[in-house]
Formats: C-alpha cells, sequence, structure tokens
C-alpha cells in the first residue's frame, strides 16, 4: 500500500516512519484512516502491535481535541445568541423577523443539545469500526482527544457564566451604556436584557455543564461498554462451543 503523506498519520509500509510525523489535516482524514485499519485487521491481515507508533497516537488524539475544540466553539457562539433570546421576548421577535425558527424554544432548546446530538453521530459510526487491537487504540484515542477539548470548554463556559451571575449588574450597566451612546433604545434593551438574565444564569450554567458532560461520556456509553458487552459475548459464545 502506498504511503500518503497527508492522509496517513502512522506509515502504511515498514521500510520509513515518516508517516509517523503527518498530522491529519481534519477529522475525515482520520476516520479514513481508521477505516483501512478496520478492514485490514476484519481480513485477518497480520498488523504488528507496534505498527501504530506513539506518534501515531498523539496524531490521532490531536484531531480529536481539535475537533473538540471546533465543536465547542460553535456552541459558545450559539450559546451567546441563544441565551439572550430565550430571556427576552423582544429579542426573540426581533429575531423571527428574518429567522422565524427562532420563535420555537424547542429549536433552541435543540441548539443546546448540539454537543450531544454530535457526539452520538460520530461514535455510532465509529463503533462499526472499532475492531482489532490498531483500530481500537487509533479509535480510543481520537475520542479521548475529543473528551479532553470539551472537558476544557466546558470548565470555561462554566467559569464564565458564573463569572457574569457575580458581576451581572457591572457588566449590564457597563455594556448598556456604552451602546447607549450609539443608539440609546438599543443600549437600553441589552441592559435590561443582561439584568433579566441573572436569575437565570446559575440554571443555565449547570444545563449547559450537564450537557458537555453528556457529550464526554457518550462514548463511553455508546462504544466502549457496547464493545465490552460484544467482547463479552463472543467469550460466551466461544466456551459454550468448547463444552
Amino acid at each position: 500500500m502506498a504511503k500518503d503523506e497527508t492522509v496517513n498519520a502512522v506509515p502504511m509500509g515498514s521500510s520509513s516512519d515518516t508517516g509517523t510525523r503527518t498530522y491529519f489535516k481534519n477529522i475525515i482524514d482520520a476516520i479514513s484512516q481508521i477505516q483501512q485499519f478496520a478492514v485490514m485487521e476484519r481480513t485477518d491481515y497480520e498488523i504488528p502491535e507496534d505498527f501504530l507508533t506513539l506518534r501515531g497516537e498523539l496524531n490521532f488524539f490531536s484531531i480529536g481535541f481539535g475537533n473538540g475544540f471546533i465543536e465547542g466553539m460553535v456552541f459558545t457562539v450559539l450559546l451567546a445568541i441563544i441565551m439572550p433570546l430565550t430571556h427576552s421576548d423582544h429579542l426573540m421577535e426581533l429575531a423571527a423577523v428574518h429567522f422565524p425558527l427562532a420563535r420555537s424554544r424547542t429549536f433552541l432548546w435543540i441548539l443546546n443539545l448540539l454537543p450531544i446530538i454530535i457526539a452520538v453521530v460520530l461514535c455510532s459510526y465509529l463503533s462499526r469500526y472499532r475492531i482489532g487491537k490498531i483500530a481500537k487504540r487509533a479509535v480510543d484515542a481520537l475520542l479521548v482527544g475529543r473528551m479532553f477539548s470539551l472537558i476544557i470548554k466546558a470548565i470555561i463556559i462554566f467559569v464564565l457564566l458564573i463569572a457574569l451571575y457575580h458581576y451581572n449588574a457591572v457588566i449590564a450597566h457597563g455594556l448598556g451604556s456604552a451602546l447607549a451612546k450609539i443608539h440609546y433604545g438599543f443600549g437600553n434593551g441589552v441592559f435590561l436584557t443582561i439584568s433579566n438574565m441573572k436569575q437565570h444564569l446559575l440554571i443555565t450554567a449547570f444545563r449547559i455543564l450537564a450537557i458537555f458532560i453528556g457529550a464526554v461520556l457518550t462514548p463511553f456509553f455508546t462504544i466502549w461498554l457496547v464493545s465490552l458487552y460484544r467482547g463479552y459475548r463472543r467469550k460466551h459464545a466461544q466456551r459454550f462451543w468448547m463444552e
């Protein structure tokens, strides 16, 4: 199999280790490499245990971490848009003029659950390829990287929301006053919106933390526990036929 310097994080030949020094461009490249490993191991292709080097595992970890970071950033931006809408009927109606779905709290709640939805989709897809020693290590490194990224992002968002709760009056007054110099009505609206958010900030902070915890635990329940169960069933079947 020919080496691909841009896609393969692990060399497909044994004569050189240059492939372990290349990074994936995106998560699609990483999943494509995992698919190659899974196909090789499904066809009883003998792969040495050290075929996936430490550098190779770090490459899968880094792409998982980067993917989780981007996912967390998108979620943070959505959260910054959704929170004011859910706490201000006036802003919700203004947004609904251009985007009617903004009037639906169910739709806004679904957007809040995006990290868990993405985690379920990703893990459901990767579960088909978590077979054999090499593919399992690659999948686990990818998911662990994503988990670490989401944990860091959850802590940052939680701390920011708690800070916004404690300094709500100062932030509302400062931001409202600054915007009022540009447009009085808009500045006053921002002041009232931030002030009205205070009573919901603590609940929102813990809710967001719960969503990220769900996104972190999803791989464990959807892939690793299922894999353990399949291994148990396989060993049980082997013992049955040996008796």
